[in-house]
């Protein structure tokens, strides 16, 4: 991963675990100063509750999102790349981190590290979580097979046919130009399986019987906003 550079230094005094009374009561003021959108003040609670516990995920996650509140994202990301060492199996700081690496122009770490988080969502049977770190992929690396074909049996898994048609299809014309024509096919003819009347499906089939090449899968570009407002109502329930 491209390590950004700090703007801030992400300094810890307590280098053993300190009081939890003191940890537990600033993690509370920056969750109460997050509610209110008040970013300067969390970030200052929360980096005094790592000053108690150092390495706690759940303060670090919060301190990432004051710092990305406010605008830092280059220690933002230096912040969650720390959560995701403490905590490797968990994808949340992962997510993030492919978010903010996206938001700074980081495209191909947004890659690597979007797909890798939609692994652990799915360790974790949290499939739509896993789904939307594959469209993330689709959308930063439209040509990424591995991700359509993941969101394909996703959504077939899922039962949503119309959206596994399309990933399906997406598969197929980027199989096709790799010439292996029997895979081609072969994919083509699963998405029909699944809706024998889709128009998109047989467009394909019939462009394939011409010998015609498949259309690529065209999503909007522009990324979504990557730490959305709404996790501040999540800050208590994961203290």
């Amino acid at each position: 991963m491209v390590g950004a550079r700090l703007t801030r230094p992400y300094v810890i005094i307590a280098t053993m675990p300190g009081r939890e009374d003191i940890f537990q009561k600033s993690m509370n003021e920056g969750h109460s100063a997050a509610w209110d959108q008040e970013w300067n003040k969390a970030a200052v609670a929360y980096r005094r509750a790592l000053q108690e516990m150092p390495d706690h995920p759940k303060a670090l996650n919060s301190l990432g999102l004051a710092l990305y509140q406010q605008g830092n994202f280059e220690e933002a990301l230096q912040i969650y790349k720390r959560a995701s060492q403490v905590s490797p199996e968990d994808p949340l700081p992962m997510e993030k981190l492919a978010q903010l690496l996206e938001r700074i122009g980081h495209l191909k770490d947004a890659v690597d590290i979007a797909a890798r988080a939609a692994e652990l969502f799915l360790n974790q049977r949290d499939v739509d979580k896993a789904v939307e770190n594959w469209v993330r992929v689709t959308m930063l690396d439209p040509d990424n097979v591995m991700a359509h074909s993941r969101l394909a049996l996703a959504h077939e898994r899922l039962g949503h046919k119309v959206q596994a048609v399309t990933e399906f299809i997406a598969v197929a014309s980027l199989v096709q130009r790799t010439g292996n024509i029997q895979k081609t096919a072969e994919l083509v003819n699963r998405a029909l399986h699944l809706l024998p009347e889709n128009e998109e499906a047989k467009q394909a089939q019939a462009l394939l019987r011409a010998g015609q090449l498949l259309p690529k899968l065209l999503r909007p570009k522009g990324g979504t906003d990557p730490l959305e407002m709404t996790q501040v109502t999540d800050l208590d329930r994961r203290t």
